[in-house]
């Protein structure tokens, strides 16, 4: 663990409870996380170690990369707004505000670190909404309505719920501009079998295919011939942005409940998908308003809003192939961070003629 003496940055070993001196406290899961905040052993120096301090963990989280695990511990996750009637199987972090009416998260399991349930960044407008299996819910807004947490949660007040659903949202659209740059090594035939030749990546077999909303257009079915491949990536791309997904086509052959957790489809300019039927697989839309229909989704859900949520999100959580993703520096995190930069010397020469 590091610490700042002296403005330098040094080993927490090496520290002794001396005027000036910053001693990291824990809030976090991990030392350097955006979680840690400083306090003071001696409050001479306070202005300047509070300022350095700041602009540690505003550079932190700035060039913070997100677990690459998310996809796989989060059962749903919306940038902003969701409108529920159904339920999530696993854990749900939302971005925005949720309305629920008669809704029901973690319904088979909590899935997310901290035993989440539900986290919200926005406020909950309930009518009987349920968080099952001992989930708690971590809300950053208010909450109006009845909220039944079975099993012995709690409500947890977190400022950073938004904080954390941007910084997986940076991550979640570098992913899908990742996928959607793979080169194919399969095909869809006139029949709707897809076929391919995986590649080896990182140790796992991958088929990438590359296709388009209108491929699907008189298919009855799409048929995937599974093969070798561990993981299966499909990236859809639209003319107009709107994915249509209602039946037909139906998904057969490979696209099964139990493949579901290795298969990934990959909306990267999808911004409306329409499903009513059994869809087989992880959603990736950042940028896509889903609406659900009926039916159910196998799989983990990303998505930018999920205005009408009609169908169940089964907890099917992808583990499948993914690539190493750098996140861009979100704007607003390095602005602070150079205001923070350009107040040190002056607080510091404030606290040091004091």
């Amino acid at each position: 663990m590091l610490c700042i003496r002296n403005h330098r940055i040094v080993s927490v070993s090496s520290l002794s409870s001396e005027p000036g001196t910053c001693v990291p406290t824990a809030i976090g899961h991990s030392p350097g996380s955006p979680g840690y905040w400083w306090r003071r052993a001696n409050s001479r120096n306070q202005p300047c170690c509070l300022l350095r301090a700041t602009l540690l963990a505003l550079l932190s989280l700035a060039t913070a990369i997100a677990d690459a695990g998310i996809l796989s511990e989060w059962n749903l996750l919306v940038a902003t707004d969701v409108n529920t009637t159904s339920h999530v199987d696993g854990s749900a972090k939302i971005g925005g505000n949720l309305t629920a009416n008669g809704g029901i998260f973690s319904m088979h399991g909590v899935t997310a670190p901290g035993n989440t349930g539900l986290a919200v960044g926005g406020n909950i407008s309930a009518g009987n909404l349920q968080i099952n299996n001992g989930g708690n819910v971590r809300l950053q807004g208010s909450q109006t309505g009845t909220v039944i947490l079975n099993g012995g949660g709690t409500t947890i007040v977190d400022p950073t719920v938004k904080a954390g659903v941007t910084a997986a949202f940076s991550y979640l659209e570098s992913l899908s501009l990742i996928f959607s740059e793979m080169v194919s090594n399969g095909t869809l035939d006139n029949g709707g079998n897809l076929n391919a030749v995986p590649t080896l990546l990182d140790g796992q077999l991958v088929a990438i295919y590359d296709l388009s909303t209108t491929d699907f257009t008189g298919k009855g079915q799409l048929n995937l011939n599974l093969g070798a491949a561990q993981t299966v990536i499909l990236n859809v791309t639209s003319p107009t942005g709107i994915v249509n997904l209602q039946a037909p086509p139906n998904l057969i052959g490979g696209f099964s409940q139990n493949n579901s957790s290795r298969i990934l489809w990959n909306f990267p300019n999808a911004t409306e998908i329409t499903v009513n039927n059994t869809f087989n697989g992880a959603m990736l839309a950042p940028h896509a308003d889903l609406i659900a229909l009926g039916g159910g989704l196998n799989g983990t859900v990303a998505v930018h809003s999920l205005s009408n949520h009609n169908a169940e999100i089964r907890r099917f959580n992808y583990t499948g192939y993914l690539p190493p993703v750098p996140v861009p520096e979100p704007s607003s995190y390095v602005l602070a961070g150079m205001a923070a930069l350009a107040m040190i010397p002056w607080a510091c020469r404030l606290s040091s003629a004091a």
